[in-house]
């Protein structure tokens, strides 16, 4: 039977009077949910023009779409693991911890990805990292060097004072003023 079919089918038995249908109606929804996200999983990893417009919006299922996102996350390579991570990590998985820490060094292209990731969720961690790959950055990278000092804010880490130092010649004044802020 299709899954059109079951979740009718389990929705009608909801409303039965006998108990025993009710029970083996939630047990059937259970199931079809767990479908569902596993289809929503594949339509995200089917996904090239926009996965992030799919991402935001499987937060809605909470829990029940860990599970197939860490088995996506385990299939795939390159920037869609970072992406999988990411989400993995927004939904309260720490699964793909590793790989996104493995990407906030100077010059690597998820860099700002991997950084507002981790700081959102608050993985301390990232500290260090980040504050190695802001010394590296040039001066006038100022959208990275945004980025990363805006990820120490969440993650309400002080400035050091080597990097005040190191952002001390970021011009203009204003911009300096905000990164040391």
């Amino acid at each position: 039977m299709d899954l059109s079919m079951r979740l009718k089918k389990a929705l009608g038995a909801l409303e039965s009077p006998d108990l025993e249908s009710r029970v083996r109606a939630v047990e059937d929804l259970a199931s079809c949910s767990s479908d569902i996200v596993e289809l929503v999983a594949v339509a995200f990893e089917s996904e090239r023009e926009a996965p992030h417009l799919i991402a935001e919006r499987m937060g809605r299922f909470g829990s029940l779409m860990i599970p197939p996102l860490e088995r996506l996350y385990r299939e795939v390579d390159g920037n869609f693991k970072l992406t999988t991570a990411s989400v993995l990590l927004y939904m309260g998985s720490g699964v793909g911890v590793p790989s996104l820490m493995a990407e906030v060094e100077a010059g690597n292209p998820n860099l700002c990805m991997a950084a507002t990731s981790l700081a959102a969720a608050g993985v301390s961690e990232v500290a260090t990292p980040i504050e190695k790959a802001i010394i590296k950055c040039e001066l006038s990278d100022t959208k990275t060097l945004e980025c990363l000092t805006s990820s120490l804010r969440l993650l309400k880490h002080p400035v050091s004072g080597k990097l005040r130092l190191h952002l001390s010649g970021v011009e203009p004044k204003w911009l300096r003023d905000s990164l040391l802020a």
